[in-house]
């Protein structure tokens, strides 16, 4: 703990690191209402709040230790992509996802990773290869935030499911990859048998870490010992706890919390507990926004100095400031290339082998769809927190252009939010979609068998109870079954003589609203096994039973 404070702004204390938490919160927060003033994409609006912090009006400096910044930031941002995956869309598309991930992150790797040492031979080709497994990530947050939730429905989940294995296959290929530039050896023999044992023994200790987690939450449950303030946070450590672990063993502790939240995600949908539901989908998306904004200000507090670094390193070397920026343009124009290329050709055998498939937005035209996605890969918070993590020194040395592949990550960044930022409005308007209004569509469906299994579960109730209750319960479970049968969302107001029987109906009434819910969810899960409803809309309109069920309590 000492040397990361140490490490923040020379001679630190405690007040310097309370006024560093405060500032950069606060920076979060105030960059998303501005977001919806200037025209700018959020992270780079962040990137130049970051560096007018750094810039001597203020005068904040700040320098995190490579390992303590890979530590705090990456676990929680996996686990949370991990936790947020469309499962079903993932198994629909998996062959898509799976090449996207592993043969493009892969050809990415080896492609570039030759190129940027060819370009800019100060740079060994070990961190080459780092550099460019560090491209390979796509922010698929950024994207859907870019597109307003226009992009076809099909073409959204597959970039999730892209973005979340790529990151982790990227950051596993740039791990192994600075671990050579840090021994000096490199073989691509030797590094692919690396990755499959460290990948599969990753991927095992976060899953059974995160089902032994969700077991012995059932067991508390069962006993009566279930919080769900502790379990939150219990939740809140799992991806430090998976990652740690994994790599204390040796393994990939990146795909280990990636794996934590995908087993997490399905314990997390279980119908028990609402409250616990309701405060673990609150405090991640919180965090999620907060880590991800946090990444983008650390940048811009750093970058004035990178530059500054990079600027009097040009002096030396065989390069100037403008050659850095054009090789960074030129990188960006390979990065895409790339990723067209590979699009293109995969669609293009997918069609010859499989012609009939012209499922939903799917039928669009293929050139205009390969754009779209080829635009669509930007770079993002992943990204830059693992180029952040590049060792400072090897054996004492500085890292041989550590500074150079900060500079180069970070423009790719900017170049591709701006390339998205314009390319996905435009190329969107060449689209016929229909996505949005199937979508409505297909909630509304599934509200009405929700609600009709609520009601059809009020009706069974209301004929099992004597004919000797009294008039006011029947009269209760009418009204009930009467709002869901009219979508109704309030009650008209009771009128009763007696105070008591007022209270103890509506306390009857609160029950069986509460019991309609539950019978609803189940509703839900059971379409969802049938896979009649997908991932998304499943936690969507659990979402809005259990903030109903939360009113009512």
């Amino acid at each position: 703990m000492k040397d990361f404070l140490s490490d923040l702004s020379g001679p630190a204390n405690t007040m310097d690191i309370l006024n560093l938490v405060f500032l950069l919160t606060l920076a979060v927060g105030v960059s998303r209402i501005l977001a919806n003033i200037i025209p700018l994409p959020l992270p780079i609006l962040q990137i130049l709040m970051g560096c007018l912090l750094a810039s001597p009006l203020f005068g904040m400096e700040v320098e995190l230790d490579p390992e303590i910044f890979m530590m705090l930031f990456i676990p929680p941002l996996l686990f949370y992509d991990g936790w947020k995956i469309p499962k079903k869309e993932f198994t629909d598309h998996g062959g898509q996802i799976a090449a996207m991930s592993l043969l493009l992150v892969l050809v990415t790797v080896v492609a570039v990773g030759y190129f940027i040492h060819w370009l800019l031979p100060s740079i060994p080709l070990a961190a080459s290869f780092a550099l460019a497994a560090i491209l390979s990530p796509t922010d698929a947050l950024s994207v859907i935030a870019i597109a307003q939730g226009r992009l076809p429905r099909h073409m959204s989940h597959q970039l999730e499911g892209e973005a979340m294995m790529n990151d982790a296959t990227g950051l596993v290929s740039f791990k192994i990859a600075i671990a050579a530039a840090m021994t000096g050896g490199f073989s691509l023999l030797s590094v692919s048998g690396e990755f499959l044992m460290v990948a599969l023994g990753g991927l095992l200790i976060g899953g059974a870490l995160s089902w032994t987690v969700g077991k012995i939450k059932q067991w508390m449950t069962a006993r009566n010992l279930y919080d769900p303030a502790t379990y939150v946070v219990t939740i809140l450590l799992l991806p430090f706890a998976a990652f740690y672990l994994a790599e204390h063993a040796g393994m990939s502790g990146i795909l280990s919390a990636v794996a934590a939240g995908m087993v997490q995600s399905r314990v997390d949908m279980l119908p028990v507990k609402t409250s616990t539901r309701i405060l673990n989908r609150s405090i991640w998306e919180m965090l999620d926004f907060t880590f991800n904004g946090v990444v983008f200000l650390l940048l811009g507090l750093q970058f004035p100095g990178i530059v500054e670094r990079v600027w009097a390193d040009s002096a030396t070397q065989s390069y100037a400031m403008g050659t850095l920026v054009l090789y960074a343009v030129v990188l960006m124009a390979l990065l895409l290339a790339i990723r067209f290329a590979f699009i293109y050709a995969y669609h293009w055998i997918e069609t010859r082998l499989l012609k009939p498939r012209a499922k939903g937005g799917e039928n669009q035209p293929l050139l205009l769809i390969t754009t779209l996605s080829s635009v669509a890969g930007v770079r993002g918070a992943i990204t830059l927190a693992g180029v952040l993590s590049v060792p400072l020194f090897i054996n004492g040395a500085s890292f041989p252009g550590r500074d150079l592949m900060i500079f180069l990550a970070a423009a790719v960044i900017i170049l591709s939010l701006l390339i998205g930022a314009l390319g996905i409005p435009y190329f969107l308007k060449f689209l016929s979609l229909n996505d949005l209004k199937e979508h409505e569509r297909e909630l509304l469906k599934a509200r009405q068998i929700a609600s009709q299994a609520a009601v059809d579960w009020l009706e069974e109730w209301s004929k099992a109870q004597s004919s000797d209750e009294p008039e006011p319960k029947g009269s209760v479970t009418a009204r009930i079954i009467d709002s869901y049968r009219q979508e109704m969302q309030a009650m008209a107001m009771e009128r009763d003589d007696r105070a008591d029987q007022a209270h103890q109906l509506h306390q009857l009434e609160t029950d069986l609203r509460i019991r309609a819910i539950q019978a609803q969810r189940k509703e839900l899960y059971r379409l969802r096994k049938r896979r009649h409803i997908d991932e998304q809309m499943l936690q969507t309109l659990i979402r809005e039973l259990d903030y109903e069920e939360a009113a009512l309590q």
